[in-house]
């Protein structure tokens, strides 16, 4: 009986010894989770933009290649700035666009400005995409 008390006790302090491990996020997850937050967001901006130019309505990567996003904290708000690529069909580059938002400590989310810097020439075979202007 004892011994049993005695490896009851030992195990028992070995799992109060036991620290939870938690990752802390690096800049990288935390720019990754902005953007997963914002994605509707971009998106929304994206086809607002785009529904005059083009028949389709681009879509983006937030993890691939040509999307970028730099994160500002501020005590009350953060305000995020993305540069994105939009796409057609199989990944057809159309635009470089840019974007900032606000997200307020309850979650609202403001867009404060959109910026299209560029277009991408499509090829002969998706010119039909274009609107005539």
């Amino acid at each position: 009986m004892k011994s049993f008390i005695g490896s009851l006790l030992t195990v028992i302090i070995f799992l109060m010894a036991i620290q939870p491990v938690c990752a802390k996020p690096n800049d990288e997850q935390l720019k990754r989770l902005v953007l997963t937050l914002l994605a509707p967001k971009i998106q929304e901006q994206i086809n607002h933009y785009y529904k005059n130019k083009l028949t389709v309505s681009p879509s983006f990567t937030p993890f691939l290649d040509g999307t970028d996003v730099d994160v500002k904290y501020q005590p009350s708000h953060i305000e995020v700035q993305v540069k994105t690529i939009p796409y057609v069909g199989p990944h057809l580059d159309v635009g470089l666009d840019s974007m900032r938002f606000s997200m307020d400590n309850s979650g609202l989310i403001v867009v404060l400005e959109y910026k299209h810097i560029r277009d991408y020439d499509l090829p002969p075979n998706w010119q039909e995409i274009i609107k005539t202007r």
